[in-house]
């Protein structure tokens, strides 16, 4: 039309399915439909917007926020669509793009029914359109939803599952269209995924040192990195490994009712759990101030826990019970911890059990040796063929054989390498001189309890109480019980611990609840 001449217009597109998307469908006659119509009405057509295989239900969408930004600049009279539910299946998005269109003087023309004026009929019957469109969107995400039900229930993991598996088509769909797409173990990671649990099932390497190994064996993120170390905890603890499903409310545990091949059997899946747990076990809540005694310490009368806080006009700090009626004095924090560390000073461990255990931690120290040594000669021998590579590259930069641009790259790429390998080295000696102070630490406690307690660091203290100890009860600044450790306790009940008196050594057999007033008397 002649009053539409020099007057700009921009045609929006969108197709909901990544299938749609690879074949064309329907994208195409929506442009061409669009421009026909645009062009009738005399207006120049200066872009074509598309989002192709994006849902409508967000404006989480590439094309939709382009189309925003050149609304938002003026650079466009009209915008036209084929249907309303291509710019939005959302009742509240579809009218903030209507209000945003309309403030900046843009016409949204939807093919379907005839533009939107300002009265109120016109806006009513425009979000009653809105509401079916985003009724058509909850409709289909409700059908999606119970398809992945049905799809779980039958035994087949109905997303992308984790790593060291992949989708595939099934050549044999038995159940039909639940089974058309299937998991199966991926054949270059799955063997390295179950090397992680295997290598940390041995109690012998951390996340760390798992991560380090499966680096170096190939596995690497989309970005060619290393597996971070709370991404492999998140695996270690994933029981899609050992063979169950779970899919929101679906739970399938016994593997024989699930589709997928387990990559680690049950035993050892369960056996890595115990091992995390145990890391895990009286973890500090706190984060501003570390209290020593936090998740030892419950209150005799209440059986809650007990907090601590600082006190900052007296300078002083005191455990309390986190009961909200209160309960009695609270215990100063020095004086309470003296009286936990005193628990150590009768405690001594049998002659032929110290030499057991020394004996133990030389093996395992030997043994820890061997894999240090080992893993510094891979390291050395990676570096050694780094370094051969760039005297390679740097005689064929020299000789001219390529270019600048060539050698840059490759000296670049090796420079990483390079310092990558320096700095696990520098971190595989920290690892060495921590097994060396472990092994001096189980030397030392064996040799005197409370001393080796007195002089350990905070966190070696409470890895102490962990081993010695389940909980304290306190009432009114006094220890009223002490409960050993499940392991304290069989050590009690086999004689390898035993109090200390001035003449004489009498055996603990006192196993169930050891009373502050006689500590450790059979």
């Amino acid at each position: 039309m002649q009053e539409n001449q020099n007057k700009k217009a921009i045609i929006y597109c969108r197709v909901s399915t990544s299938d749609q998307a690879d074949n064309g469908q329907s994208i195409e006659a929506q442009e061409i439909i669009c421009r026909r119509e645009a062009e009738k009405d005399g207006y120049e057509v200066v872009g074509v917007i598309k989002d192709e295989g994006k849902s409508g239900s967000t404006l989480k969408r590439q094309g939709i926020q382009e189309l925003i930004r050149k609304v938002m600049a003026k650079e466009v009279d009209i915008v036209v669509v084929i249907h309303s539910d291509r710019i939005a299946r959302n009742t509240i998005d579809h009218i903030t793009l209507r209000n945003l269109f309309k403030e900046k003087g843009v016409i949204l023309k939807c093919l379907n029914k005839p533009i939107v004026g300002n009265t109120a009929t016109d806006i009513v019957i425009d979000n009653i359109m809105a509401s079916v469109n985003e009724m058509q969107c909850l409709i289909t995400g409700e059908k999606v939803i119970a398809t992945l039900n049905e799809k779980a229930k039958a035994g087949y993991f109905p997303s992308y599952p984790p790593l060291g598996y992949k989708n595939v088509k099934n050549p044999n769909p038995m159940d039909g269209r639940l089974s058309e797409k299937i998991v199966v173990q991926d054949e270059l990671v799955a063997p390295l995924l179950k090397k992680a649990f295997e290598l940390y099932v041995t109690g012998n390497y951390n996340v760390f040192d798992v991560s380090d190994i499966l680096f170096e064996s190939g596995l690497r993120t989309r970005k060619g990195c290393k597996l971070s170390e709370s991404r492999l905890y998140e695996l270690l603890r994933n029981p899609f490994y050992k063979g169950e499903l779970h899919w929101g409310s679906i739970h399938i545990t016994d593997p024989k009712l699930v589709k997928h091949k387990p990559i680690i059997d049950e035993y050892t899946f369960n056996a890595v759990q115990k091992i995390m747990d145990g890391k895990n076990h009286h973890s500090c809540r706190k984060r501003k101030y570390v209290w020593l005694l936090n998740g030892f310490l419950r209150c005799y009368k209440h059986s809650c826990r007990y907090t601590a806080e600082w006190h900052l006009k007296k300078k002083i700090a005191y455990y309390h019970c986190t009961n909200k009626s209160g309960c009695g004095k609270y215990s100063e924090q020095n004086k309470l911890e003296e009286m936990i560390a005193n628990k150590f000073k009768t405690l001594e461990f049998n002659k032929e059990f110290i030499d057991k255990v020394i004996e133990k931690a030389k093996n395992i120290f030997y043994e820890r040796r061997k894999i240090y040594d080992n893993k510094k000669q891979t390291l050395i021998n990676q570096r050694t063929a780094f370094e051969t590579k760039r005297k390679v590259a740097e005689d064929e930069l020299l000789e001219k054989t390529i270019t600048r641009e060539a050698f840059t790259r490759i000296n670049d790429g090796l420079i990483k390498e390079l310092e990558n390998i320096d700095s696990r080295l520098i971190d595989l000696e920290k690892d060495r001189n921590v097994n060396v102070d472990i092994a001096k630490e189980i030397i030392s406690l064996t040799d005197n309890i409370y001393d080796t307690y007195k002089k350990a660091s905070p966190k070696l203290k409470k890895q102490y109480l962990g081993f010695f100890w389940e909980r304290f009860e306190i009432a009114d600044g006094l220890i009223i019980k002490s409960v050993p450790s499940i392991l304290f306790d069989e050590l009690l009940k086999l004689e390898q611990v035993y109090q200390k008196t001035e003449n004489a050594y009498i055996p603990s057999v006192y196993s169930e609840v050891i009373n502050s007033s006689n500590w450790l008397r059979g």
